[in-house]
């Protein structure tokens, strides 16, 4: 055998030596709550192919859609706490449903834990034909609701979601009444929204970014806590006079029992995925911010994002029996 060879075969044992080994060759499948083509999906897709050379079996998808979100946080909660199930899921699954549903069937501190955050995003206030062109400012929108109170509706992919609440926050603070009309996602919603059956939209960013450009719609404000870099010219909405600030983020959750030396595993893989061209770029284009955090900073963040949200919810008197 030639010496290349031997220093060749080295490596390779090395390398696959280095390789978490928890799942033994079993496949690894990466849940997600809602159907395919969403943000979601399309981030849980792109984390997978990234950890196909990072974990020690393959790397599937799986899409359990329903009761958005919550049926995928339930099937992980009775799923093998190995390392072989996970889920990508937003965060309103452990932040916010446990306040705004009466029952859940699983409890977001006892029953998952966190593993590593992926990418935050804020919501936008986007408006469609149906608002006039002479309204450019969150200001000029209220003013015109105001004048129009039988148009004064906004809409969101869920009731109980952060964009339900940004809309609620945003009425409150502006005094004047907003009524929601909830959808069964993004989509719908946007799409009412270009068609002009309502005024005003909140939805993430890859929702209502793609017909920005073609001028069908308008972002008058975002709702985090600094602009996007694709809509610079955008202010938040605390620039806008409006004192309410929120970030949302994707994250991958694991059964709670999972051992700490898997989590760390898992954990260590999805961070050198992340580090790759190919998963920068997929998160770019789903307009998210790659923002990376471990397990135990991620696990603090969502307790306090839940003590946050508690007082919110509870002041609103919203609550859902399912």
């Amino acid at each position: 055998m030639q010496r290349r060879d031997l220093i060749a075969g080295a490596l390779a044992w090395t390398s696959a030596a280095m390789l978490p080994t928890y799942a033994q060759g079993k496949p690894i499948r990466i849940l997600v709550g809602f159907p395919p083509g969403g943000s979601s999906d399309v981030l849980a897709r792109v984390l997978a192919e990234g950890l196909r050379d990072k974990l020690d079996g393959p790397v599937l998808v799986e899409n359990r859609a329903g009761a958005a979100g919550r049926v995928a946080v339930e099937i992980l909660k009775s799923s093998p706490a190995d390392g072989t199930t996970l889920l990508v899921t937003p965060n309103v699954a452990v932040t916010l449903y446990p306040h705004t549903y009466k029952r859940l069937g699983y409890d977001a501190e006892r029953d998952v834990k966190p593993v590593a955050r992926l990418a935050t995003f804020p919501q936008l206030i986007g408006v469609g034909p149906k608002v006039p062109t002479s309204v450019k400012t969150v200001k000029d929108l209220i003013t015109w609701f105001k004048a129009n109170p039988n148009l004064a509706f906004y809409g969101s992919s869920a009731q109980g979601s952060t964009p339900h609440f940004v809309g609620q926050m945003l009425g409150k603070a502006a005094g004047v009444h907003l009524s929601h009309v909830s959808y069964k996602g993004d989509a719908p919603a946007v799409q009412d929204l270009i068609g002009g059956q309502i005024a005003m939209s909140v939805n993430p960013p890859a929702a209502q970014m793609p017909h920005v450009s073609s001028g069908r719609l308008r972002v008058l404000a975002v709702s985090g806590p600094e602009r996007m870099k694709h809509l610079p010219d955008v202010p938040t909405l605390a620039e806008s006079g409006y004192p309410i600030q929120t970030t949302d983020w994707f994250g991958v959750l694991a059964p709670s029992a999972m051992p700490a030396a898997t989590t760390q595993k898992v954990e260590s893989a999805i961070k050198a995925a992340m580090a790759t061209a190919a998963v920068r770029e997929g998160i770019e284009k789903l307009f998210l911010t790659q923002d990376y955090l471990p397990a135990a900073q991620l696990a603090k963040d969502i307790r306090s994002e839940s003590a946050h949200w508690a007082p919110i919810v509870k002041e609103s008197g919203f609550l859902l029996d399912d």
